[in-house]
């Protein structure tokens, strides 16, 4: 089973692939954290539903992570730019000050940007 930070982001990327209820339930229990029970209380099904829709929604998750690795390369991007920014700024004294540098570290936040979803898109 996966940690709720890791499900909560599989569901970022492909939780419009899953059925209603199991991205509502995987939501609630994710996101909300409620209980078995309480969403079974909420959506108006049996707990023993709303397993099951959390089982299915889960496995459906990790398989197009599996498939595509959107959330993998999302990462690596992430680590890459964090890495290219400090050598970036630790190579030349005072490069903060160079519009060159500072070209390349407004593309890099872009990029960044992208990749946090806070490009408006």
């Amino acid at each position: 089973m996966l940690d709720r930070l890791d499900l909560s982001l599989l569901l970022d990327y492909y939780g419009l692939f899953l059925t209603d209820t199991q991205l509502e339930a995987l939501r609630l229990s994710c996101e909300e954290d409620l209980s078995l029970s309480e969403i079974a209380e909420q959506r108006g099904i049996s707990r023993q539903g709303v397993r099951d829709a959390i089982s299915r929604g889960e496995k459906t998750l990790v398989e197009m992570e599996a498939k595509l690795h959107l959330v993998e390369k999302d990462r690596r991007i992430q680590k890459l730019v964090v890495s290219i920014k400090r050598e970036l700024f630790g190579a030349v004294p005072d490069s903060g000050s160079d519009p060159k540098y500072k070209k390349l570290f407004s593309l890099l936040s872009e990029l960044s940007d992208i990749t946090e979803g806070n490009d408006g898109i």
